[in-house]
């Protein structure tokens, strides 16, 4: 009946051995990405499973977690596939298995992405508003208004203004800095990690126009060495962040190394898809959710001097108070945009930029977002809006309205239930968090199940009015 594989071969399990899987929907939360775990027993030392382990438990082999591809069957279904890591005592191998979000990226899961080498791209003799490489867009040079990029000496070397100028089919003489194209990083981190990344904010017609906005100047380099150009941001701290601002949802397979993104309000548009009404035991606990409003927010850059009195267009988005009293959910997001200009229509700051002029290499800054709207007018344009999406919180086209409508409404009527309910294998097999389930008239999404292999008791699930 139960079954556990170690890189595609059966291992031997000990007799009457159980294990504990807790399965954790990954889609309800901002601030972290969750993964499933289990707890296996331990696993007897027979000769296939020593060969299975490369004979760790010889003290002449050297001590190495190798990690393996397990998957867990039980009654010919597979419930759980992850990495697991070995180690091994006189009672048997103990076998800790988990979905490694942790390890996702391999050696560079925790290296900042202004550390790890993407390339440098080389500048033509003619420097032109967008470079390409093998065809895709990789880098832009908008032209941003910020007068204070040089403080107070730009008057001194007859500083215009405005980085990335540009008159009449050509740069002209001011600071160039590179912006880097959000979807081409995604393809280059999952080229340098051997993943594959797919989904909403590689296809999507405007999000994959998105832009990373920095202020690191060439100061007359022949090439764009593209980490200079990224935040100190881990790869998992990138995708955090640009979760928060798009209510993106992040789906792993660790096993087969793929990430594939889509957006989290179409969860919640959904029907149910499963009747578990004929399944749940009878009692249950319901209790209420505290923070049923959304708060939806921008840390701002406290080195732009645009931002010091937080501008109007960047207000928060709250979700409106009803009749009910009720808190508020914070979701603050560190990527936020540039304000518009309104004499030259440019975004817009007014901040100290990294050069080597007037040694200002020092400086910091925080990475924010843009879209590539290419050339009007003649000026090569990254701006908050887009086809009328916009990067504000509020007003028509908004990310309020945009993308977090839906999930606004789920929270607004939301309570949990913890109940008992008899699932089977096939159950467990094809548990997907994104789909609903029915019970006696209420839908809902699973939040959490905990439950114990072979079954032999109902599954304790957690469960939340969708």
């Amino acid at each position: 009946m139960l079954q556990l594989r170690v890189n595609g071969e059966i291992a031997d399990l000990a007799p009457n051995g159980s294990v504990d899987l807790e399965l954790v929907n990954p889609y309800l939360t901002y601030e972290t990405l969750f993964s499933n775990s289990a707890k296996l027993p331990a696993l007897p030392l027979s000769a296939r499973n020593r060969r299975l382990f490369g004979y760790q438990d010889l003290l002449q082999v050297p001590s190495v977690q190798e990690r393996r591809v397990v998957q867990q069957y039980y009654n010919g279904h597979l419930i759980q596939e992850g990495i697991g890591l070995a180690t091994v005592d006189a009672s048997g191998y103990q076998l800790a298995v988990v979905q490694p979000l942790g390890e996702f990226f391999g050696d560079y899961q925790k290296v900042p992405l202004s550390e790890i080498d993407f390339g440098s791209i080389p500048l033509p003799a003619t420097l032109e508003p967008v470079l390409t490489v093998a065809d895709q867009d990789a880098v832009c040079f908008p032209t941003i208004s910020n007068p204070d990029f040089y403080g107070t000496n730009g008057s001194s070397i007859g500083y215009g203004g405005k980085v990335n100028p540009y008159s009449s089919g050509v740069y002209t003489e001011g600071p160039s800095v590179p912006m880097v194209f959000v979807r081409w990083l995604l393809l280059q981190i999952a080229a340098k990690t051997g993943t594959t990344i797919s989904g909403t904010l590689l296809e999507h017609p405007q999000l994959a126009k998105l832009v990373l906005y920095n202020t690191r100047a060439l100061d007359g380099a022949s090439s764009v060495v593209v980490r200079n150009h990224l935040p100190g941001w881990t790869i998992p701290q990138l995708l955090i962040e640009l979760r928060k601002v798009f209510n993106l949802a992040y789906d792993f397979q660790a096993v087969q190394g793929r990430l594939t993104i889509s957006l989290t309000n179409t969860i919640f548009r959904a029907a149910p898809v499963k009747d578990w009404s004929h399944k749940a035991v009878k009692g249950y606990k319901k209790r209420g959710e505290v923070n049923r409003r959304l708060q939806l927010s921008f840390e701002l850059d406290s080195s732009d001097a645009l931002l010091k009195d937080k501008p109007e267009v960047l207000a928060d988005y709250v979700t409106p108070a009803g009749d009910e009293q009720t808190g508020i959910a914070k979701v603050p997001a560190k990527l936020g945009t540039l304000v518009y200009d309104d004499v030259t229509g440019l975004a817009a700051a007014r901040q100290p930029g990294v050069t080597e002029q007037f040694n200002q290499l020092t400086q910091g800054w925080q990475p924010r977002l843009l879209f590539w709207n290419g050339l009007e007018d003649d000026v090569p344009l990254a701006l908050p809006t887009l086809d009328e999406l916009s990067l504000f919180w509020l007003g028509a086209g908004g990310l309020a309205e945009t993308f977090w409508k839906q999930t606004e409404a789920f929270r607004t009527k939301m309570f949990y239930v913890e109940r008992e309910i008899l699932l089977n294998e096939t159950d467990l097999a094809t548990l997907n968090f994104k789909e609903k389930v029915h019970i006696n008239g209420v839908n809902y999404l699973v939040v959490q199940v905990t439950v114990s292999l072979p079954i032999e008791q109902p599954a304790k699930c957690l469960l939340v009015r969708a």
